[in-house]
């Protein structure tokens, strides 16, 4: 059985999080016209749909688009679209009116993306590239690229997937970094204590400080670089599947301590953790575990460790 059409449903769809199903269903009701019970959305609901659909026409609708495809099909999602406004509520004099610059604004404006302790996000941008956030991270993409750059922003720790386009570089700064690539796939990490680290998964990039490019590094697969707070950078060979782990849910420690490890799961499971036993915080763990649940995890290290831990909530005791 089919579910009902829900606020909740259409946040989902415009979210990129339906399955195949939930996909169909909804695209089958914004195609068939009945409107005629409007969904109790709130202002914020409606902002945030609205917004999430216009990025999505907006990507469809980008030049680089790799197959032709009949108008009659072209013109379904912005008709739905249209209907979906209506269904939100906004105003007829918003459609004949503002619609052009709304959309041309969104197309043109970067936007920003985050996520919070104990959250992970996939953002895929209008070229294909794809960028995997981790916990407490900030991107700011456009929903359009323009020119003869491909230009996004970073703060915190996030896996790039870059499309190839070789008229087009793609650029990364953050507060202290440039990285330009071609079409590639690597790791960058802005740690709290003002380093900005880079691991390469495939391909090649230019790493430098920003405004500095005289200085840049060239690092291929496997390859680290490390801009530290005192502007130099150290090189380094490494092993990038398993530094890059995160990004598909997997948490892999070699020979870390309790200490090190807790740093990693506090803000990946948004918990707070106390040592009653100090003598614990010392004890290296060498292990992997393919997208676990907090309890797992603390079994399976309790076990090895000889610890007991109490979970209250967010709060973890170990002693």
């Amino acid at each position: 059985m089919s579910k009902p059409i829900t606020k909740q449903l259409l946040e989902k769809y415009y979210a990129g999080q339906c399955d195949i199903n939930e996909k169909k269903q909804v695209e089958q009701w914004l195609r068939s016209g009945e409107y005629n019970q409007p969904l109790d959305l709130d202002e914020a609901h409606k902002d945030q749909v609205s917004k999430a659909m216009w990025q999505n026409i907006a990507s469809d609708m980008r030049p680089d688009a790799q197959k032709a495809v009949p108008l009659y099909r072209k013109a379904l999602p912005y008709a739905a679209a249209v209907a979906l406004l209506m269904v939100l509520g906004i105003s007829s004099y918003f459609l004949s009116n503002s619609i052009k610059s709304t959309t041309e604004a969104e197309w043109a404006a970067y936007r920003t993306v985050e996520t919070k302790r104990g959250q992970k996000r996939t953002v895929t941008l209008p070229d294909g590239s794809t960028i995997r956030m981790n916990y407490e991270t900030e991107v700011r993409v456009p929903a359009k690229f323009e020119g003869d750059q491909r230009v996004v922003y970073l703060t915190g720790h996030a896996h790039f997937d870059v499309a190839r386009d070789e008229a087009r570089p793609f650029i990364i700064y953050t507060e202290d970094t440039k990285t330009e690539v071609l079409g590639t796939s690597f790791d960058i990490n802005t740690k709290d204590d003002g380093a900005t680290e880079i691991i390469v998964t495939s391909g090649k990039v230019a790493f430098s400080k920003k405004n500095k490019e005289d200085h840049q590094v060239t690092l291929s697969v496997n390859s680290r670089a490390l801009l530290n707070t005192n502007d130099k950078i150290e090189t380094s060979e490494v092993d990038a599947r398993k530094l890059t782990a995160w990004k598909d849910n997997r948490l892999v420690f070699e020979f870390q301590t309790l200490s090190e490890i807790i740093e990693v799961l506090e803000p990946w499971y948004d918990v707070s953790i106390t040592v009653k036993k100090k003598d614990l915080l010392d004890m290296d763990y060498k292990f992997s575990a393919d997208n676990p649940s907090l309890k797992s995890l603390l079994e399976q290290m309790s076990f090895m460790g000889k610890f007991k831990y109490t979970i209250e909530g967010k709060q973890i005791t170990i002693f």
